[in-house]
């Protein structure tokens, strides 16, 4: 599947990047904002992600390009004019689109416990619920790549526990 790669990224980036978020923003004490910074940075986040993506692909495609028009010796041939170009322009405005929405989507998992729960349950709850993601990520990808599919979901999880513990431990400064 040629989008796994932007669906995985969006959301292990989603899903870290706002876990970190609202713990940082546990601080206040109030799950409003926590919520509303997971909001405005999943939301920050996403499009940050469309951008970086679609740049990215249409830079590599314009190098593709560029090696094939250089191989095009003599000719006029102006290959922006072409179904090609028109083909991996839309792949790389969807890939954007795709990694984008993967990152909103990540992005709402450690948010979610806020909506129903306290501000300690809720805090626990959005770790468990994005190293689960980020395990069940991994055990798919493992499956993917034929490799041992507790080790791949371990290996996944554990990044989920260093982003909570490295995120807690800013109670310590500012706390």
């Amino acid at each position: 599947m040629p989008a796994i790669r932007h669906i995985t990224r969006g959301l292990i980036d989603g899903s870290l990047s706002t876990l970190g978020t609202v713990i940082g923003a546990s601080i206040s004490g109030d799950p409003k904002v926590m919520i509303a910074a997971g909001l405005g940075g999943g939301m920050a986040n996403a499009i940050s992600n469309i951008l970086g993506a679609f740049t990215a692909e249409r830079a590599d495609m314009m190098v593709q390009l560029s090696k094939y028009q250089k191989a095009l010796v003599g000719s006029d041939v102006d290959l922006k004019k072409t179904k090609i170009y028109e083909k991996q322009k839309w792949k790389a405005q969807r890939n954007g689109i795709i990694d984008g929405i993967s990152t909103f989507v990540g992005s709402m998992i450690p948010m979610a416990p806020f909506a129903v729960l306290g501000l300690h349950e809720g805090i626990f709850a959005a770790v468990m619920m994005t190293i689960t993601l980020l395990f069940c990520l991994g055990i798919y990808l493992g499956k993917l790549s034929k490799e041992n599919l507790i080790v791949a979901g371990s290996k996944m999880a554990l990044f989920g526990v260093a982003a909570a513990l490295l995120a807690s431990s800013l109670q310590f400064f500012f706390g």
